[in-house]
């Protein structure tokens, strides 16, 4: 896909990404920032890995306000502000989200805020994901298709709690008086991801390489899931937000898929990072990888896979994921890799 030109996408006006200072937010208001929006960046910085106080936000030119998507006055004055509004701001991990469900739930709070102050002349891009659509593989054998049916177990497994708010937000988002578009992330990665703790599968396996430990699965790691690379990620929100600008005004909404079409077992990307480390010389000898070793405070079945059907994307956005796997886990592995050099420089 090609990167974002005004022709094709429609010119945007200023943008304020709640969540800013994450992964993601991050990525996208410097690209953004680059092709010459105005953008503000709202973070109440809760969260370890979030950071006004990194390269992608360094220019001065982005707007970095610390507060919170719960502060309902001040969410109205921002989104009065920016007619185009990207909502990330979200507790992020899926053991965050197993061992805190009342802070999970409650994230609802902030989107109605933000839903709230959407008028019929914003455009409203709502960070989902993946999550959403449960053990889709006890019911599918395919890849997942954005009106598929979501597939849940029972509410005592706090597992579930997170995309089943993330599904009320889509409603919320997708009610309300915006031109709105629905993303649902698949997985994505790179540098700077879950830094300095690490929440998600990559960073977790990044830690145990970096520190000569044995990779943990859960379960047998025969599990299926999709990995993005960030750059690709990105490229999918611009084209996005292009997309949704050139709609005609009025309330509208969509929902597109986002992420790589071609799955990997969990135990198979263990043993690819280890081999990426090996070339990289991040480690001297191959680690181990143990199966049945990885646990979260509440078990859960973790057997379903999950992979997107990107065909909506692919024909209304262009969108279709250039970075190879292996080569995106590299270029990972290496950027962590110059980050424990410098401390270890910084601490001799």
């Amino acid at each position: 896909m090609d990167r974002f030109d005004e022709g094709r996408h429609g010119a945007l006006g200023p943008v304020l990404i709640t969540g800013g200072a994450g992964f993601l937010g991050r990525f996208l208001a410097a690209r953004l920032h680059a092709q010459g929006c105005q953008v503000s960046v709202l973070d109440d910085l809760s969260c370890a890995n979030s950071t006004f106080d990194c390269a992608a936000l360094a220019p001065a030119g982005i707007r970095k306000i610390r507060g919170s998507v719960f502060d309902r006055a001040l969410v109205e004055r921002l989104v009065a502000a920016h007619p185009v509004v990207v909502h990330f701001a979200s507790v992020v991990g899926v053991e965050e989200t197993v061992s805190r469900t009342l802070a999970t739930i409650e994230n609802l709070n902030g989107t109605i805020n933000v839903v709230r102050a959407l008028t019929r002349d914003h455009v409203a891009m709502f960070g989902s994901s993946a999550d959403v659509y449960g053990a889709h593989s006890h019911v599918y054998d395919r890849a997942m298709r954005e009106d598929d049916l979501f597939v849940y177990e029972n509410g005592r497994v706090n597992r579930w709690v997170y995309p089943h708010v993330k599904t009320l937000e889509e409603n919320l988002v997708g009610n309300s008086a915006a031109r709105s578009v629905v993303v649902r992330i698949f997985n994505s990665y790179g540098p700077e991801m879950d830094y300095p703790a690490p929440k998600r599968v990559i960073p977790h396996f990044i830690d145990c390489i970096l520190g000569g430990r044995a990779l943990l699965l859960s379960g047998d790691g025969a599990q299926r899931r999709s990995f993005c690379f960030v750059d690709d990620m990105i490229d999918g929100f611009v084209a996005v937000l292009g997309h949704a600008s050139k709609r005609a005004g009025g309330p509208s909404s969509e929902c597109f898929n986002l992420g790589h079409p071609e799955p990997i077992a969990i135990r198979d990307l263990a043993h690819l990072m280890i081999g990426c480390a090996l070339e990289a010389g991040l480690i001297e000898r191959p680690l181990p990888v143990v199966a049945d070793r990885f646990t979260y405070s509440q078990p859960f079945d973790d057997r379903w896979h999950r992979m997107p059907d990107i065909g909506r994307a692919r024909q209304a956005l262009g969108f279709a994921p250039r970075v190879p796997l292996r080569e995106g886990l590299a270029r990972t592995l290496a950027h962590y890799g110059r980050l424990q050099r410098e401390c270890a420089a910084a601490s001799a």
